[in-house]
């Protein structure tokens, strides 16, 4: 492996050490720049019946689709760009990318435009599991379980105030104030983390897999196409059918090449061990459930009564910051447990625990929906969840992956993030739209029973995860025995 190891990384990645205030101040630019990602997919929620109104669409869900699908299929070439380039350089080019999404998306005359600003803001999603690959590289590796963890759960006072600052933006300066208000917030996180953040001393000499990168989003877009037009174009048709069919066989096609080859952009050896197929499958699912969920909880809480008929509260965005902040506040508390307890434990009874209440939360959500408490109650069970288990992806990864390989296997989590949560917004919106009605012009209201049978839905692919995880890719005595801290120390003993 080729390295060229500068002092001032050297001295962020020594084998022990405590906080510093500049370390403290890294790790905190770091938290913010991914809460940009949160904030989008939370800002896009909320402010999608507001889009949907304005734009007088009824594609709305594409904004949040667009924004996974290129997530995922960006994901691979970033971690192959950070192995090759330095993982501190590719979070800043994806920062830089997604600030022209906020340009084009607060100034969007149409909705298509809007879409393409979407586009761009997929590019947080491979930033976001690109952090804590960086925080393993430069952190003290005492340090690092509890920072990666944290990394992927946010900041208790960040996220826990996003959502009345996004109700505020919205409510008194319009939907396109969120895309501004982030766009300054990617730039001053950014240049903190210049001033803070060394790049990584770890290179891996290797080549761009340019056939790999458009067959796997190639593959996840003919996919995903046809489950998100199939109400429309008719699940038997044969444009649904044969898109599916294109999508398998180049998705199999990706396979085939990608065993053959030295440098594939998605190392599928080192995928498949189950300490990192576990924590990409677990991980991805909490991510992905956690786009679409919130969607789904604004539709509960801002719908008037009058016309979702069993369900909507007609809250304003203002005051549905209560129900989101109560919702990301659990998941910080969870992502601050796993932290704490990971060094002790393992990550993989942390994942399992956070399937477990994932899976709680959206029964809870599904079954009784009907007053802001069992709201609450459900949407902060699932944020608890979240936390437990995007936490404790991190760490599982981590344990299973040489340092070589940290860039592009990190990338896996954002790969599975954005397939996983682009096929479940399209999903959800499949399974609400045969229920939708519209009122009065221009209006469109989903049906209850879309919106439950899309949380049951959710709910048994929880429970097929968790049992998936212990029992098919259930660890060995070996594997039980190792936490991150050993993983690191037996790595370190490694000829480089």
């Amino acid at each position: 492996m080729k390295s060229s190891t500068s002092p001032h990384a050297a001295a962020h990645s020594s084998g022990s050490g405590g906080w510093t205030p500049r370390l403290v101040l890294s790790l905190i630019s770091l938290l913010c720049l991914t809460e940009s990602a949160a904030f989008t997919n939370i800002s896009t929620s909320t402010a999608l019946p507001k889009i949907i109104d304005h734009f007088h669409t009824t594609q709305g869900g594409w904004l949040l689709t667009a924004t996974l699908l290129v997530g995922a299929a960006s994901a691979p070439l970033l971690g192959k760009l950070a192995d090759l380039y330095g993982k501190r350089r590719m979070i800043l080019a994806s920062a830089t990318a997604a600030g022209l999404g906020e340009i084009l998306a607060a100034t969007a005359p149409r909705f298509w435009v809007m879409i393409v600003g979407h586009v761009l803001l997929g590019t947080l999603t491979g930033l976001l599991f690109l952090c804590y690959s960086l925080i393993r590289d430069v952190y003290p590796k005492n340090l690092v379980p509890f920072a990666a963890s944290v990394s992927v759960t946010g900041t208790g006072l960040l996220v826990v105030g996003a959502p009345f600052l996004i109700g505020g933006l919205i409510d008194h300066l319009g939907f396109r104030s969120l895309y501004v208000f982030n766009l300054g917030w990617l730039i001053v996180m950014g240049v903190i983390v210049v001033l803070t953040t060394p790049e990584t001393s770890v290179r891996r000499p290797t080549r761009i897999d340019a056939l790999g990168v458009l067959l796997v989003a190639g593959g996840v877009t003919l996919v995903l196409l046809p489950v998100s037009m199939g109400a429309q174009w008719g699940w038997g048709s044969a444009r649904v059918v044969g898109l599916l069919i294109g999508g398998a066989v180049v998705l199999s096609v990706y396979v085939a090449v990608s065993l053959r080859i030295q440098e594939p952009v998605l190392n599928l050896r080192t995928l498949v061990r189950k300490t990192v197929l576990f924590g990409v499958l677990g991980g991805g699912l909490a991510f992905g459930l956690a786009a679409v969920v919130t969607t789904l909880l604004a539709l509960l809480v801002m719908t008037p009564r009058q016309l979702g008929g069993t369900y909507g509260l007609g809250l304003s965005a203002t005051r549905y910051a209560l129900v989101t902040a109560l919702f990301a506040l659990g998941s910080v508390v969870g992502g601050i447990v796993v932290g704490v307890l990971t060094r002790r434990t393992g990550p993989r009874p942390l994942m399992h625990g956070g399937l477990v209440l994932l899976t709680a939360g959206l029964l809870a959500l599904a079954l009784a929906h009907d007053t802001l408490g069992k709201i609450i109650i459900g949407a902060v069970v699932f944020g608890l969840g979240l936390g437990f288990a995007t936490g404790a992806m991190p760490n599982l990864v981590i344990m299973g992956t040489p340092a070589s390989e940290q860039g592009s296997m990190s990338s896996a989590g954002g790969l599975s993030a954005g397939v996983i949560g682009a096929t479940l917004t399209t999903v959800a919106f499949s399974i609400m739209t045969p229920t939708a009605k519209s009122p009065a012009p221009g209006v469109l209201v989903y049906g209850d029973s879309g919106i439950s049978d899309s949380l049951l839905v959710f709910a048994a692919l929880g429970f097929v995860t968790l049992l998936i995880g212990a029992v098919l890719l259930r660890s060995s005595g070996t594997e039980a025995a190792e936490t991150p801290a050993t993983a690191a120390a037996q790595e370190s003993a490694l000829p480089a």
